[in-house]
């Protein structure tokens, strides 16, 4: 079913249509939304298997832990409750400052090797002999120049990630003194910021060739031009560049074949960027089963809207505020127990706990994903493409007699056309944490720990929105590696050659290493393009069993785009002071924190600063 350009997941229907009242307001120009029945998407065939390595190298989105998620400031909260009054409303703020730590040395296995296929933060730059990770021809540079071990360059990500923001909460509780209902709405306003830091340790050099060498059949020693190939002044001069997105010329917009091949999907941001939002809205209905003096048990269930950015997979690692844009339906736990209490009351010992399991659903569209192809590996979404336009042999053929021909057209970046709008599914996110509360008179001094965790991502590529924005025909384009749809050779005459088509593709290459262009048969000055059965690993990209294949499930490695399961672990402490003979027992509080994860790149560490202020009405 679909409305407004939104598709609706007709499971949870009712329950969206309850919370769309709270939410709404809050999405702008949008409807908060589910996903499209079964027979509109096409899913992965399998899951990450493992988190390092495998699913987790090569994904160009980052999904990030959400700012709202934190069960620690639940505590928080809850420690700020007066229950010596019969006031029943507490409004708290949290203003929570988080950055990451741990300085990268090279190669290690941080965020930054995310989106390479290396394994580490770092990728070598070479001349697609297998020798670098990395090809530079796929970037539109030509060759580089290379050392004895086929290096040209060195490139590093170390990005810089900061989460800013305030967690305002109110909670009402029907009963301070025995069991009852409570309601509790968080609605968290912030930032995340993301700078990307690219480092070219060593500089890739182009040679800035208008030609490229080759020796024919025959034992001439040729250069020829790759008509659709930009020439050198039009190509990017270092790593960087080309990752930025190259560079974009007026010649884009008069036709003139010899266009720059430009990144307008999965760059690299050449600053920070920041995205700001009111995120991850919360509700929860509970039931304090549990309440006397000393303490309380409570149960709820809790729902969070739709209101943060999704990815738009234009740049890696792009800055997610939220949950991706999902919805979030579960369930929480309260609990806290006084364990000690001196005579007199003015000192006693407090043990709280505080937990959450969210099953996170398809929320605001349009998700967006830039997907590798199945068949050339990890980071071939940067290689070269060749659209090949159907046309028809004749223009004076009758409609019966003309048969369909495919004819070469632009090339480009396979990113820029295997960057598909998706539908997002995590089975459970999920917190605990465990505070022990110290207080003597209105001092209070407390430590904490939480654990957070998130199963891995299941990613579908919505084809209905695809088909929606009129998405192209993937069979239409071929993977070249080095080869060309046409030569043009340098006779050292003034009179240009004509080209001579030859519409060769490599449909297995990899971003490391593809063949040698075809050569030509014959000596110079007759040569002819070389013709079937071609070398090993060439075929006729006319064909359209040589391009990539049709269906999206055959085309495009979905399952190596998803995000794989996190957990973390954080440590807290805070230091509290509450004017508790105020009739509104006001309270401020300082804490801090730090957050730990595994060598995976689906988490990061993170230490953070933060203020809370609360109040009783």
């Amino acid at each position: 079913m679909k409305a407004n350009g939104v598709h609706n997941n007709l499971k949870f229907k009712n329950l969206r249509l309850s919370l769309f009242i709270l939410c709404a307001w809050m999405i702008p120009g949008s409807v908060a939304a589910g996903c499209a029945a079964s027979a509109n998407f096409v899913s992965s065939n399998s899951s990450c298997s493992s988190d390092n390595g495998g699913c987790a190298q090569g994904r160009n989105t980052w999904l990030p832990r959400s700012f709202s998620s934190y069960s620690m400031r639940d505590i928080n909260q809850r420690q700020s409750v007066n229950d010596d009054n019969d006031q029943k409303i507490n409004f708290t703020f949290i203003t929570e400052f988080m950055q990451n730590f741990g300085k990268c040395a090279k190669g290690c296995k941080n965020l930054g090797s995310a989106p390479f296929w290396s394994g580490t933060n770092t990728l070598t730059i070479g001349q697609g002999d297998g020798r670098a990770q990395l090809d530079a021809y796929q970037l539109g540079m030509g060759n580089v120049a290379v050392n004895d071990d086929g290096i040209g360059g060195v490139i590093q990500l170390d990005p810089k990630i900061q989460h800013v923001g305030t967690d305002m909460m109110m909670l009402y509780q029907h009963s301070k003194d025995d069991r009852g209902f409570y309601f509790k709405i968080h609605a968290p306003l912030g930032a995340m910021i993301v700078n990307p830091r690219l480092t070219e340790l060593t500089v890739a050099v182009p040679d800035d060739s208008i030609s490229f060498k080759q020796t024919t059949t025959g034992g001439s020693d040729i250069t020829y031009e790759f008509p659709f190939y930009p020439v050198p002044a039009l190509r990017p001069q270092t790593v960087s560049e080309a990752f930025y997105g190259g560079i974009l010329d007026n010649n884009m917009m008069h036709g003139n074949l010899d266009r720059p091949i430009r990144l307008r999907k999965g760059r690299i941001a050449a600053s920070k960027q920041a995205e700001i939002r009111m995120a991850d809205v919360s509700v929860t209905l509970g039931y304090n089963v549990f309440m006397d003096e000393k303490g309380f048990v409570g149960v709820g269930f809790k729902a969070t809207c739709p209101t943060g950015n999704v990815p738009k997979a234009d740049y890696m690692l792009e800055p997610i505020f939220g949950r991706a844009g999902a919805w979030g339906v579960g369930g929480e736990l309260s609990a806290a127990y006084k364990v000690w209490e001196n005579d007199c009351g003015t000192r006693y010992f407090n043990i709280l706990a505080q937990g959450e399991v969210l099953h996170l659903l398809p929320g605001r569209n349009f998700n967006y994903r830039s997907f590798d192809l199945k068949m050339n590996g990890p980071g071939s979404k940067y290689m070269l493409i060749q659209e090949y336009r159907p046309t028809y042999s004749s223009l004076t053929a009758s409609p019966a007699a003309a048969t369909q021909v495919y004819v070469p057209y632009l090339i480009q970046p396979a990113v820029n056309m295997t960057t598909l709008p998706v539908i997002s599914k995590i089975a459970v996110e999920g917190s605990f944490a465990l505070q022990f509360d110290f207080h003597c008179d209105d001092w209070n001094v407390a430590v904490g720990g939480e654990f957070w965790g998130r199963s891995h991502e299941r990613l579908a590529i919505d084809t209905v929105t695809a088909l929606d924005i009129r998405h192209p025909n993937l069979n239409n384009y071929a993977v070249l590696g080095r080869q060309v749809s046409s030569y043009r050779v340098d006779q050292q005459s003034t009179v240009l050659a004509p080209a001579i088509a030859a519409n060769l593709c490599q449909p297995n290459a990899t971003i490391s290493k593809s063949e040698p262009a075809a050569q030509l048969v014959g000596t110079t000055p007759t040569l002819t393009a070389p013709t079937a059965p071609f070398p090993d690993n060439i075929a006729d990209a006319t064909i359209a069993s040589n391009r990539i294949p049709e269906l999206l499930s055959d085309a495009l490695d979905i399952a190596g785009a998803q995000a794989g399961r996190a957990f973390t672990g954080k440590v807290t402490g805070q230091i509290g002071y509450t004017w508790s003979q105020h009739v509104h027992a006001p309270s401020i509080m300082v804490m801090g924190g730090a957050e730990f994860t595994n060598k995976t790149n689906n988490a990061v560490q993170l230490w953070s600063v933060a203020v809370q202020g609360s109040v009783n009405f």
